[in-house]
């Protein structure tokens, strides 16, 4: 009923023309277009180059005011009729268009690079402009740029491209990235708005997107620049174009791309061999029974009891049996042994192999005065590193756009994909892949001496599941997605700056998931039953967008250009539905492993979820005035309703204004010859955010349950009555969650254009961030709602500088941005000391502490200062959990020693502290390019410098808490007595305290630098080409993530392995419990265009 409602009362004041269209049809592509001329007309032809004397291929030669033209062809020839004192215009992507009047010698146009980019024209909120004329925040991102790191995302490729934007993302194939925008707003939803092609999504997955399809990238990242999209704009907006058609008549471009190529782990856990880990199982049941004044001697099922172990020929599932050769001189069967092995097995590369990875691209572009058209297909298959992992997409593409009249415009943006997932998936606990290979034992081969899977049921070596089979019966299992995007258009002008433009936009995606569990029969806890869980959902989403704009000039120098508008969406038009069976007979033949034949017992599930369906409206304005380019002022509102709220809280009001003033064309800065561009930004603006993790926050649901909700009205048992017990209490003054911002900026070109750079400081405070309400048990098991009470501020410095250049036939470029931000939390409950908490598998508490006056997701435990070096130290000071007088102090003699924060003699859960922070000081992108004729060269870092990150792999390596393998670190750098460089307490088999909370040993620096891509890439002279009629073609070879520079101990620094998508995910951001890492790729490609 809410959302009905909120599309009722707003879409009564909408537009009321939506317009449909097809695919244009063309009749001639002809060498020449033909035009209708006067009787005064004439023809005039040229030539058209740059500066080097090239001749540009593709340049539009067109009649200024008129739809008549051309392109020049692949000498730069053009020949056009035109009108008796016309005007001519020549563009040409990356130069500076000339207007010349026909009359002119135009035998040889010369048209010089923008390399101040200046009359770029940029994609903002719901329209575009001159780059300019821009007075807020946006960073344009060069399209190819981005696809010089191969990905199957976008927002990988974004990574370091844009200051103030922070990206990660693991090494699985197809995984999702995550995207800040200057800092984290909220304990909630941080991920940014996309906008592709003028639709709006929340959908944080962009691998369905083909990142060869995008013309443009642009990200709004203050409020100035974003509060026109209000209610969803809070965390910045990411504004994507793809490639049109082409807009005059000439022959139609095909272009393949595609590169192949390899991609493997650059590192893997540094433990020990089977030798190594044995001498350090023996030492630590040694020293053991020595700190506890035991006699005992080292034992092990396997290797028997004494001062050394003995070394048995085989390995068995009840211990060893002498050291005979045969194995049918053994008691037990064969499918029960191990071959001994001294190294051991490297579980790490059993379950790692090379991945190839391979991308084709093809693309139709064509067009006339009448329209243009773009169809495009893609294939991607990346394989992972590990084996029986891979992602698929499959994708096309069709954009086009006609011209019913000279007032009359109608096109669409359409693109279908489906991908899948294989194998097994990265899951954001202690059970992904790769964290078995340090969990398994090295005593262990992957198979018995019969060829059937090894495991922990080999006595005395843990509960380890074999990665390598868990990998394999994985094999068949996956994740479908099929993903429909796109839009319908309409722009009708009523008069020469007067047009109105209607979009209607959907986005539907449908989910299918497989899941096999099979029975682990080498795995020491019971293998349990076999199982399938079927899952299976969809969303769909409509965004309709109305939009009346009016651009004029008046007196050459007051520029105004003024937009209205209206938004309709709804979203979370979908379920999710689940079923699970059991016990299947014929495991290997999957054909057999459907849910009708699974057993129907007390174990199945059947399951439905509702999505939280929502409706909002909006109506939006901005206006933009520019006096003789000199002064600038853009000033935008929106007021948004969400049926997410209760009626009296439903509708918010966004406004913003931000200014610019150009320095460099004031009088007093004349005499600043080298000085082409500068000009002052200043901004503010609030935007708001709806996304929180409850849609129906601010009412309270019931629930029918069985076992929960039977009530006896008559007094007797035997009558009991079905009702309803509460599920959630509701808020019903939820609001919206509200952010400001400032941001002050300089922008500066000089030296004609050979340098630009900007600098910004921004601020932005976030107000009536929703938390979860803390209630008494006394009001019952419902879960608690959330309540607008918390705040944060973010403030920080973005900077760029860029300097291209070029000499005769070699050019060069350097880009560098940094950006770095503060995180402050101001308020998070009603007391000053409210806090919420991250937590890290199996570690006792949390890990990390979100408080007032701190940053979001700070760690939190004991801080080590040093060992305890005698009984009289420990006796100073009492260790956690003991009591004065109650314990012996010897055993903890060699052991971490806490720091005694409050002092008061014994260590307690008040002298845990701040332990670091998983925000860097500062981010930055390095870009590096050489060209000398048709060889071009490029390389590209990234550096993230200043954080730190909780090592949450070294509960499993470096204590003792689990039999498995362990570090070289527990070797070489254990406690002894006089040793300086230890790191870890003295080897004790029996300490089963020194990992169990947190503390300062996790914390790790996680700084670091990578070369995220060096490529070498050689294109044919365009003359050897010209018989064959192929326009372009460029071959390259590249490598990906080839080095890295990091102190941290952990697989990868660039720390994503959990859903930071999801919300609330950031509490826990810089946890590292041993993710798919980035993987090294190695690849060759061509590009190619007739």
């Amino acid at each position: 009923m809410h959302k009905q409602s909120v599309l009722k009362h707003g879409m009564g004041m909408a537009f009321g023309l939506l317009l449909t269209t097809g695919v244009p049809s063309f009749s001639s592509y002809a060498e020449n277009v033909t035009v209708a001329v006067t009787q005064q007309s004439r023809t005039v032809s040229g030539t058209v180059v740059d500066e080097q004397g090239v001749p540009l291929l593709g340049v539009n030669v067109s009649v200024s005011g008129t739809t008549t033209g051309t392109i020049t062809d692949i000498d730069g020839k053009f020949t056009l009729e035109v009108p008796a004192g016309a005007q001519l215009t020549f563009s040409y992507i990356g130069f500076i268009s000339q207007t010349l009047p026909s009359s002119n010698n135009l035998s040889r146009v010369v048209l010089k690079e923008d390399t101040q980019k200046l009359q770029e024209v940029v994609v903002v909120g719901y329209g575009t402009q001159q780059k300019k004329d821009i007075t807020g925040s946006v960073a344009v991102v060069n399209a190819d740029e981005l696809l010089k790191t191969p990905s199957a995302s976008a927002t990988q490729q974004l990574q370091g491209r844009a200051a103030g934007v922070v990206i990660g993302s693991t090494g699985s194939p197809g995984s999702k990235s995550m995207v800040r925008i200057r800092g984290i707003g909220t304990v909630n939803d941080n991920g940014p708005l996309y906008v592709i092609d003028g639709v709006s999504t929340r959908n944080q997955n962009l691998n369905s997107i083909n990142p060869n399809d995008i013309e443009s990238m642009q990200v709004l990242k203050d409020a100035s620049s974003a509060a026109i999209y209000g209610a969803e704009a809070s965390n910045g907006v990411i504004l994507i174009t793809t490639k049109k058609g082409l807009k005059t008549a000439q022959r139609p471009k095909l272009t393949y791309d595609a590169y192949i190529g390899g991609s493997t782990t650059g590192k893997k856990y540094d433990v020990l061999n089977a030798t190594d880990r044995l001498n350090v199982e023996w030492a630590a049941q040694a020293n053991g029974y020595k700190i506890r004044n035991s006699n005992d001697l080292p034992s092990h099922k396997q290797f028997g009891t004494g001062a050394t172990p003995s070394i048995p020929n085989y390995l068995s599932t009840k211990g060893a049996e002498g050291q005979q050769l045969n194995p049918a001189d053994y008691s037990y069967p064969a499918n029960q042994m191990v071959p001994w092995d001294a190294q051991g097995t490297d579980w790490w590369n059993e379950l790692s192999r090379t991945g190839v990875i391979q991308n084709h691209q093809l693309s139709l572009q064509g067009g006339s005065n009448h329209g243009s058209y773009l169809f495009s297909a893609n294939y991607y298959d990346q394989e992972g590193t590990v084996i029986h992992q891979y992602f698929r997409r499959y994708q096309i593409r069709a954009n086009t756009s006609y011209n019913v009249r000279d007032w009359l415009r109608v096109g669409e943006n359409l693109t279908y994909a489906w991908t899948k997932d294989n194998g097994l998936n990265e899951k954001s606990n202690e059970a992904t892949p790769y964290s078995w290979t340090y969990r398994a034992s090295p005593w262990v081969p992957v198979y018995d001496i019969q060829g059937h899977f090894a495991g922990s049921k080999i006595a005395g070596t843990g509960n380890f599941i074999n990665p390598v089979a868990d990998a394999i019966r994985n094999k068949d299992n996956y994740w479908s997605n099929t993903r429909i995007f796109g839009n319908i258009w309409g722009e009708v002008d009523f008069m020469k700056d007067l047009t109105f433009r209607t979009s209607f936009g959907i986005d539907y995606t449908g989910n299918y998931s497989y899941s096999m569990s099979k029975k682990d029969l080498e795995f020491s806890e019971s293998p349990g039953a076999n199982g399938l869980t079927e899952e299976a959902g969809f969303n769909f989403r409509w965004v309709w967008t109305n939009t009346l704009t009016f651009n004029r000039t008046f007196n050459e120098v007051h520029k105004l250009n003024l937009l209205v508008g209206t938004e309709a969406v709804r979203d979370g038009l979908g379920r999710k539905m689940l079923g699970y069976r059991r016990n299947y007979l014929y495991e290997d033949d999957v054909r057999t492993w459907t849910l009708d034949m699974g057993e129907y017992n007390n174990f199945r599930r059947a399951e439905s979820d509702y999505k939280g369906e929502y409706a909002s409206f909006g109506i939006f304005g901005r206006a933009n005035y520019s006096f003789a380019d000199k002064y600038l002022l853009t000033a935008t509102v929106r007021r948004d309703g969400v049926s997410r709220f209760s009626k009296s809280n439903r509708y918010g009001t966004f406004p913003s204004v931000s200014a610019a003033w150009r320095l460099s064309s004031e009088e007093f800065m004349k005499d600043f010859e080298w000085l082409d561009d500068l000009k002052l930004r200043v901004g503010y603006g609030q935007a708001g955010n709806s996304t929180f993790p409850r849609a129906t926050n601010f009412i309270s649901t019931y629930s029918t349950n069985p076992s929960r909700t039977n009530y006896d009205f008559t007094g007797r048992q035997t009558s009991s009555q079905l009702g309803y017990r509460m599920g959630t209490f509701g808020n019903p003054d939820t609001k919206w969650e509200r952010v400001e911002t400032t941001n002050i900026g300089l922008d500066a070109t000089f030296l004609e254009g050979k340098f630009s750079t900007n600098i910004e400081w921004w601020y932005k405070k976030s107000t009536d961030m929703l938390v979860e309400a803390v209630y008494s048990n006394l009001a019952g098991g419902a879960d608690k709602p959330y309540i607008n009470i918390g705040d944060m501020k973010n403030t920080g410095v973005d900077f760029m500088i860029n300097y291209q250049d070029r000499n005769g036939d070699l050019s060069w470029n350097v880009n560098l941005n940094v950006s770095t931000y503060k995180n402050e939390v101001l308020k998070i409950g009603v007391s000053d000391k409210a806090a919420k908490y991250g937590y890290s598998d199996r570690i006792s508490g949390p890990v990390s502490r979100t408080m007032k006056g701190r940053p979001i997701g700070e760690f939190y435990g004991y801080q080590i200062d040093g060992f305890y070096e005698s009984e009289e130290e420990v006796k100073a000071l009492t260790p956690l959990g003991e009591t004065a007088g109650k314990f012996d102090p010897k055993t903890y003699i060699g052991k971490f020693k806490y720091r005694d924060v409050d002092g008061d003699g014994k260590i307690t859960t008040n002298d845990r502290d701040v332990l670091g922070s998983p925000h860097p000081d500062f981010t930055a992108g390095l870009n590096v390019g050489l060209g000398y004729k048709g060889f071009d060269f490029s390389m590209f870092w990234y550096a993230c410098v200043g954080n730190e990150i909780f090592n949450g792999a070294k509960y499993f390596t470096d204590f003792w808490m689990f039999n498995g393998n362990r570090s070289s670190r527990m070797r070489d750098l254990s406690w002894e007595p006089g040793k300086k460089n230890a790191i870890l307490p003295i080897l004790d088999k029996q300490d089963n305290k020194s990992g169990t909370n947190a503390n300062s040993y996790y914390v790790e620096d996680g700084t670091y630098a990578r070369m995220k891509h060096i490529t070498l890439g050689y294109t044919l002279p365009k003359n050897w080409l010209r018989k064959a009629t192929i326009e372009n073609l460029r071959f390259y070879v590249q490598a990906e993530n080839l080095l890295t520079i990091t102190g941290y101990k952990g697989i990868d620094p660039e720390v994503t392995n959990r859903d930071k998508t999801a919300s609330g995910g950031d509490l826990e951001k810089g946890i590292d419990v041993g993710g798919i890492p980035n993987s090294i790729k190695f690849i060759f490609g061509v590009n190619l265009v007739f």
